[in-house]
């Protein structure tokens, strides 16, 4: 079956024994790139990696997952050669890891229904651009929303550094906004599905659920997403197809103490979704942000709802090499403002609305263990529907953007906690 060594069979074995599920390999889709079979010789030197999303038992069935470990995913690693004479390999960096489908025990039924009413009922309260195309139905505050997630810190932390109080001047500050839970991963889960569900860990995870992605089609509204370092990918399908890719690189500063890849899969919202990833066309719609960004904005070939996710240096996660932990926001923030600097002006004149946001808090030590900063994380809106230098301390959850998307963009819902009003509303927080 497996090209294992006896320990190796062993310990696989009992792996599948604590599975909800096992899933046969026949049974796991075809979603682009850097998916092998683990006898594949392109992962032959690579270490097997297994991450349970959750315990088996712990929701009843709400949530529940199975894992084929016959289909894996490496992790790659581009990096330079080291001065001491030998190549740095980054923790993770040659991994594999098996293929997890997370499901729910009742699959939430897509409601393509208009929740908003389409332009002409809406129009009283939209914008005159909102009904420029026929096809979209839409509230329309903003002609378009585009995402930029940074990574964990907790909100004194970030707003600690001058250079996120010089950010705060720009746009407007959200200053009760929470992030769902932890660790990363199923906070980007939660941003376009409203829900996490039920992970508590991070490995090669494809959630077989409906996200806003089934909404948008519906409504014939376009999306991308742009990931610095991503790079698509030719398989049988064409040659821009997903990239699986656990990691990639390069590593992004000199110091091994702090080296990491740039790039992770497991900030990308879209991956995470084998709803997303089996669909070529979908697929398409991923982009190296430092090939095509700049000019999509420049060409207004920007769709309606995008994202655009910095690499591990420029989202917070990891601090520059002559710099240390402490003032790793800096690093992410110097980035930030240079970036509002390049492309707001011309994205406030498409209508675009800039949401800036944080995956999930933590502390200056990394700890995310005990949730004890209330998941806190610093929020900033910028460009269209926005008055710079202000702030609104209504609270809002990660699930709130979600809701505000649907909102704009007169979409039906999700029926997760994009119907929640308690967790707040994007739309609400702009004019």
């Amino acid at each position: 079956m497996l090209s294992f060594t006896s320990a190796a069979i062993a310990m696989a074995f009992a792996f599948l024994a604590s599975a909800q599920h096992t899933l046969p390999s026949d049974q796991v889709p075809f979603q682009g790139g850097n998916v092998f079979k683990i006898n594949d010789p392109a992962v032959k030197n690579y270490t097997f990696s297994y991450k349970e999303p959750f315990h088996p038992g712990l929701y009843g069935g709400y949530y529940y997952w199975a894992v084929d470990n016959n289909t894996v995913a490496g992790a790659n690693f581009t990096g330079p050669y080291m001065e001491q004479g030998y190549d740095y390999f980054p923790d993770g960096a040659l991994k594999m890891n098996p293929y997890f489908k997370i499901a729910e025990g009742s699959p939430k039924a897509l409601n393509k229904t208009k929740l908003f009413g389409d332009c002409q009922e809406s129009r009283a309260h939209s914008r005159d651009f909102c009904c420029d195309n026929p096809n979209m139905a839409c509230e329309g505050k903003v002609k378009k929303i585009l995402h930029v997630i940074f990574e964990n810190e907790v909100y004194s932390w970030t707003m600690a550094s001058p250079y996120w109080q010089m950010l705060a001047t720009k746009g407007k500050s959200l200053t009760n906004f929470h992030a769902i839970t932890h660790p990363s991963l199923p906070n980007y889960a939660a941003i376009v599905a409203g829900d996490f569900f039920g992970l508590a860990n991070e490995d090669f995870f494809n959630v077989d659920a409906s996200t806003i992605y089934d909404l948008l089609d519906h409504a014939g509204i376009d999306y991308a997403t742009y990931n610095e370092w991503y790079n698509p990918i030719e398989t049988h399908r064409g040659p821009k197809d997903c990239n699986n890719y656990i990691y990639n690189g390069p590593y992004d500063n000199t110091n091994p103490n702090w080296s990491s890849q740039t790039y992770r899969r497991l900030d990308v919202p879209g991956l995470l979704f084998s709803t997303y990833t089996s669909n070529y066309e979908r697929c398409t719609k991923m982009y190296d942000a430092n090939a095509t960004f700049a000019e999509h904005v420049n060409s207004h070939a920007l769709p309606a709802y995008s994202y655009y996710v910095p690499d591990m240096l420029h989202n917070a996660h990891d601090p520059e090499g002559n710099s240390d932990y402490t003032h790793q926001p800096d690093t992410s923030a110097i980035w930030f403002n240079s970036w509002l600097d390049l492309y707001l002006p011309e994205l406030e004149r498409q209508g675009t609305l800039v949401v800036a946001t944080f995956d999930e808090a933590t502390w200056q030590n990394d700890d995310d263990t005990t949730p004890n900063n209330d998941n806190h994380i610093v929020t900033m809106l910028f460009g269209a529907g926005v008055t710079p230098n202000t702030k609104d301390n209504t609270y809002i959850t990660t699930y709130g953007l979600l809701r505000g998307a649907i909102q704009n963009f007169g979409l039906g819902s999700l029926g997760r906690n994009d119907t929640n009003a308690t967790n707040g509303n994007l739309y609400e927080l702009i004019r």
